[in-house]
């Protein structure tokens, strides 16, 4: 049941880290939040799953924070349910809105006339058409532009009697984070779930057998999905960065790397530094960090291809994977917008590009939903795919005449029906019930 599924989530939520310090009051006072029991499983039992899943989480890496300041990432102490043919759909829907993004990002044209639609109200979007015209008029040296995405999704169900569908929340096309941690994450239910499925202590057997879809994946443990994002996201960079290499004639001049984008103080600084490692481990391939700013001090083009030179031109970059760069926050100053005009001006391949960033803002999205607009760009058949998963979505332009007024109208009277979302990625820029009448 979704209710106490996220019972089972609260409880890990509460939970510190450590002790930082605290008193043993304090962190009674944390266990007490358990009450007597967390969706029928007795506290008791779920403080042992909350220990055992506190010192996995710190043991494994599973860990947010910046500098050293580390607290163990957000997790369940349980896998939640989720229906195994949505799962099977979502894997399938990746490749198509994968061609998608790729395709719109390549029709120049279509995106700036489709992006500059909300550039009056939107300055940052409208920073990003305008360096994405000028890279345009320039001339694009790197053909070659690699997408790392996350589609997000929810479970739509009005009710009991409705057949559960998959609803596509949004397409992330910037610095799709938690592949490390999520791959974690899966690690860990996988070990402790089975571990505690066989435990000695009787009151943990009995309480997760009390649990229909807990115990249905004790019987088959094939029912708890391996995730492989951080491996393939590292296989995916380094082969972006082998092709970088085999397009120079001969051996590269100065050695080359992958260069991430990061902001100064970063704190999913573990999930990132699981790509590096498993970057340099499994492929050889090197990874550097570097905040935008810093590309404008240690940054340089060299020659016609303009190859992006760092570090006195000692390093060169073969590909530029943002992990920053996708709020206006992260671009303070004018340096920050140089650093980012220095990379897309760049031979180095972009992940991502200026155009595959746009091609992942909310407006883009909103205009695909038109099924002349999706047909530009896919085959019939993954048409049909991706609109299965399309939500209602409406525009607010200016010029949008009688459809824009209604959908406010239908908004303003049942706010709880809809979501204003803005051109933001990050969370917590949108408007809810009361908030989105204002």
């Amino acid at each position: 049941k979704i209710g106490a599924m996220a019972d089972i989530l609260a409880a890990s939520a509460d939970a510190p880290a450590s002790n930082n310090g605290a008193s043993g009051a304090d962190v009674n006072a944390k266990r007490r939040k358990l009450g007597d029991s967390v969706a029928g499983i007795p506290a008791d039992v779920a403080q042992h799953l909350r220990d055992e899943t506190l010192h996995w989480a710190g043991t494994t890496g599973v860990l947010v924070g910046a500098e050293g300041a580390y607290m163990h990432a957000p997790c369940a102490l349980l896998p939640y349910p989720f229906p195994a043919s949505l799962f099977a759909q979502a894997t399938s829907l990746a490749e198509p809105f994968n061609l998608l993004v790729d395709r719109c990002a390549r029709d120049l044209d279509w995106l700036h006339r489709t992006t500059r639609l909300v550039t009056k109200h939107d300055d940052f979007t409208g920073r990003l058409l305008k360096l994405s015209e000028q890279v345009a008029a320039e001339g694009v040296l790197q053909p070659l532009q690699l997408g790392i995405y996350r589609s997000d999704y929810m479970i739509h169900q009005p009710s009991a009697d409705d057949a559960p569908r998959l609803m596509q929340v949004e397409l992330n096309t910037i610095s799709s984070s938690f592949a490390s941690l999520s791959n974690k994450v899966c690690a860990l239910h996988r070990e402790l779930l089975t571990r505690w499925g066989c435990s000695a202590n009787p009151d943990v057997q009995s309480a997760l057998s009390r649990l229909p879809p807990i115990a249905a994946a004790l019987a088959d443990n094939e029912l708890l999905p391996v995730n492989t994002s951080e491996t393939d996201i590292c296989a995916a960079l380094a082969a972006a960065h082998k092709r970088y290499n085999a397009l120079q004639d001969g051996e590269p001049q100065v050695p080359t790397a992958v260069v991430m984008v990061v902001q100064p103080t970063e704190r999913n600084v573990v999930d990132q530094r699981g790509i590096e490692i498993g970057l340099w481990s499994v492929h050889r391939v090197p990874l550097v960090r570097m905040p935008l700013a810093d590309f404008v001090a240690m940054g340089s083009l060299n020659g016609e291809q303009r190859r992006l030179r760092l570090y006195n031109g000692t390093l060169e970059a073969s590909v530029v994977y943002f992990r920053a760069g996708y709020t206006p926050n992260d671009y303070p100053s004018e340096t920050e917008w140089e650093g980012r005009t220095l990379i897309e001006r760049s031979y180095a391949i972009k992940c991502p590009s200026v155009g595959q960033h746009l091609a992942g803002t909310k407006k883009v999205q909103q205009v695909l939903a038109s099924e002349a607009e999706l047909n530009r760009f896919v085959s019939a058949e993954h048409a049909a795919m991706l609109r299965s998963s399309f939500a209602q979505l409406h525009g607010l332009d200016e010029e949008g005449g009688a459809e824009v007024e209604a959908a406010v109208e239908a908004a303003c009277a049942k706010p709880h029906d809809f979501v204003l979302k803005p051109q933001r990625e990050g969370g917590g820029n949108n408007l809810f019930d009361d908030e989105l009448k204002a």
